[in-house]
């Protein structure tokens, strides 16, 4: 009985070990995910040069990535794109860049734009007059996208893009400690971090009752 019961604990321990993995894994990927009919039909990977390869303008890519990285802020972004100038003021980033790219054609209006929808974990009431920032690789352009629909209690966003590639969520942020700070570069926390954290305590109170058991067992053997 106290075998199988030290092998239940370790074989426990090892598959909560194993989700840590994982969600350490998938705190490297993008802030966003397809949602609704988007499933499917575009795929959204994180903000790296390899990914972002169709910037051609490197002072553009440059200035992505640092902002991705923490280095940089919204602020020196417009002061490359001053047609955007207005939109990035007081504004926060909610998500970091991340590629959008289409699969088979993605979702067509019949404008013949891309609509996407997709969730951002952190989105809340706090962030206001929630915007898609976006670069467009076609255009060499910067652009600032209203969405057609922002849903709170979803924490989904649906957008219209005449184009793909560098794309980030940014908002007003009328509250504190839930958005990126624009001035400071400060990754925005999704709720990731939290969860491995769990994860990673119960793999620990696992393993350390695996352990009590097996020394109780030596002792009276």
């Amino acid at each position: 009985m106290k075998k199988r019961l030290f092998g239940t604990l370790l074989a426990a321990a090892l598959v909560v070990t194993q989700v840590v993995s994982v969600f350490a894994a998938g705190s490297k990927t993008t802030q966003a995910t397809p949602a609704g009919e988007s499933v499917g039909k575009y795929e959204m990977t994180e903000g790296t040069a390899e990914n972002f390869s169709e910037v051609k303008e490197q002072a553009v890519l440059d200035e992505i990535l640092a902002v991705n990285n923490g280095t940089a802020t919204l602020e020196s972004i417009a002061e490359q794109a001053e047609a955007i100038k207005d939109e990035l003021t007081g504004k926060v980033l909610v998500t970091k860049f991340f590629d959008l790219v289409p699969i088979n054609g993605g979702v067509k209006t019949e404008d013949g734009k891309y609509k996407v929808t997709f969730t951002v974990p952190n989105l809340t009431e706090v962030l206001q007059d929630v915007k898609v920032l976006h670069y467009s690789t076609q255009r060499a352009v910067w652009e600032v996208i209203t969405p057609d629909n922002v849903n709170y209690s979803t924490k989904e966003i649906t957008a219209q893009f005449e184009d793909l590639s560098p794309v980030a969520v940014i908002a007003k942020n009328t509250g504190a400690g839930t958005a990126t700070d624009s001035t400071t570069g400060t990754s925005p926390k999704t709720g990731v971090a939290s969860d491995w954290i769990l994860y990673a305590g119960a793999s620990v109170v696992l393993l350390g009752a695996a352990v009590v058991v097996l020394g109780r067992n030596r002792k009276r053997a």
